[in-house]
């Protein structure tokens, strides 16, 4: 059976913890580990090679996470990210796909989505 490595950034240890303990049990994910967030991370991206990375925060919104998101996007732009908040129950997923250049299917892409 394939593993899904997942790579954990979290601020908070506690946090992490009960991430790490949650990810650890489930048996098709591989966790990489638990790592801070900080200037060293999109360094380590490349070494570590996860399949998704997860960050979990205890505000949920933060404008730092939301910048290290952009960046690792532009660096791994395959690589999904998905954001979890303590203070929310929901999951954001973040991902980047390359879409043909083309008037119609950029007509097509903006159609696909949900209107308000």
């Amino acid at each position: 059976m394939a593993k899904h490595r997942v790579l954990l950034l979290c601020a908070q240890a506690l946090l992490g913890e009960s991430l790490e303990h949650i990810l650890s049990t489930v048996e098709d994910v591989e966790l990489l580990g638990s790592r801070v967030l900080d200037a060293q991370l999109l360094a380590r991206l490349f070494t570590e090679v996860p399949d998704i990375v997860l960050i979990a925060e205890e505000e949920g919104e933060s404008e730092s996470v939301a910048t290290l998101i952009a960046q690792i996007l532009e660096q791994y732009p395959d690589l999904p990210i998905a954001r979890v908040g303590l203070m929310q129950n929901i999951i954001r997923l973040y991902t980047s796909r390359t879409l043909p250049a083309r008037s119609a299917d950029l007509i097509e892409t903006i159609r696909s989505l949900p209107a308000r």
